[in-house]
Formats: structure tokens, C-alpha cells, sequence
């Protein structure tokens, strides 16, 4: 029997979940077709995620509508596969569009390319409950590049992958995300998750990382 694909918003909902843990916050409340996360962090005091924007679009008009009107400095993420309508959308409603889109990926983590780091570079992985700690360092023990990936039952999702300025164009990125895969596997994950910047997306496309849709973000503009 073939087997299906989750629906987009499922997906979503998982990939929230991980990116929740991964930074300490509370669980999401969903409701009205979005999932809320209270993060109070500057510019996302809430952050509301819309969960099915392309076939709901009267959801999307109400979110943006509540984030516009917001006393609070609020976010709205809209994962979409018409990210150029949803950006009318939401300028239209008054909202303030992030300087750029980024894209919702999914692999196969038991197929991810094995890639290792330069002699000179150490990969460093630590365990704390359901996230995964991976750092790299170089010959002086300088921090290099890190990330985390948290895995919810057969789903593993990354997080804050980043290279230092001064190491990039190494393999660095591949040789982290090669460390969390082949672990997230061994905990018992087959899929991999994340959102990823322009720069980002070409990095994980050559490790085998397929874009599903693109990520538009908007903000409550500043009052005067």
C-alpha cells in the first residue's frame, strides 16, 4: 500500500511543537485554525502560526486582522504554497511584511548524506531529554557552528543551525546536519523538518531536503 503523505497543517503543527521545545516555550493553544505560542520575545509577544491559510483564507483574514489591531508588538507565520497572495493579504490588512520569505522543508532522514567535518574541526553532540545539541569546534576549540534538532516521536525537527562567519563555505553546515540525522534516526525519527532562510534553502536542497512551501511572515507595524 502506498503510503500518504500528512496533510500540510499536520506537519506544521509538528514542526511548531519542535521549534517550541527547542526554545523553552510553553505549548501552543490552537484555535480558529492557528496554533498561538506566547513567547514575549521583542516583535513576537505572541507569535500565531496560520495552519491552513491556502485552503482557509478566511483564516488567514482574521488572524492578520487580530494581529493588526494588537496593543502588543505581535507576529503572524503563514506557511503557504501562494506566498505572493498571502503577502497582499496581509499588507492589506496593515501588517508588516518580514524583509524576506522563508521556505517549510521535509527529508528522509534515514537517506541523509553522510558528511564529515575537516580533520581540523570536532562535532560534539549532546543529549538533554528530546533535543539534540550539536556544536562544532576547530583545532583551538573556537566554536565553529552548532544547532539543535528535537525529536517527537518519528519526527525530528531542526533548529538554529548556524555557521560562524569565519568558518563558512567548509561543509560545516552538511557535516552538523549530518551528526543530528544519523542520531535523530537512531531515537527513532524518519522525518526531518524545517524552515530555511534563501541562503539556507541551497544547502539543505543538497542534502536532499524537499521545500513543500514557502513561509511568509508579517508584524503589528510600530504606533506612533
Amino acid at each position: 500500500m502506498e503510503r500518504t503523505s500528512p496533510p500540510l497543517a499536520e506537519l506544521v503543527r509538528r514542526w511548531q511543537h519542535g521549534w517550541g521545545v527547542a526554545c523553552g516555550l510553553d505549548p501552543a493553544d490552537e484555535a480558529d485554525g492557528a496554533l498561538h505560542v506566547l513567547s514575549g520575545q521583542p516583535g513576537r509577544h505572541l507569535e500565531s502560526i496560520v495552519l491552513d491559510a491556502d485552503g482557509d483564507p478566511g483564516s488567514l483574514r482574521l488572524h492578520a486582522a487580530q494581529v493588526a489591531g494588537s496593543p502588543h508588538s505581535d507576529w503572524l507565520t503563514v506557511p503557504t504554497t501562494a506566498p505572493a497572495a498571502v503577502e497582499d493579504v496581509l499588507s492589506s490588512e496593515g501588517l508588516r511584511l518580514a524583509p524576506a520569505r522563508e521556505h517549510f522543508m521535509r527529508t528522509d532522514l534515514a537517506a541523509h548524506p553522510r558528511r564529515d567535518a575537516a580533520p581540523e574541526y570536532a562535532v560534539e553532540l549532546d543529549r538533554e531529554g528530546p533535543v539534540l545539541a550539536a556544536r562544532i569546534t576547530d583545532e583551538r576549540g573556537d566554536p565553529a557552528a552548532h544547532g539543535v534538532m528535537v525529536v517527537h516521536g518519528d519526527v525530528a525537527v531542526a533548529h538554529n543551525i548556524a555557521t560562524y562567519r569565519a568558518h563558512r563555505r567548509r561543509g560545516l553546515g552538511g557535516a552538523l546536519m549530518s551528526a543530528l540525522a544519523r542520531e535523530a534516526v537512531h531515537l527513532g525519527a524518519g522525518t526531518g523538518l524545517l524552515t530555511a532562510s534563501r541562503q539556507g534553502r541551497h544547502l539543505y536542497t543538497a542534502l536532499g531536503w524537499t521545500r513543500l512551501a514557502g513561509v511568509v511572515g508579517a508584524g503589528t507595524r510600530t504606533r506612533r
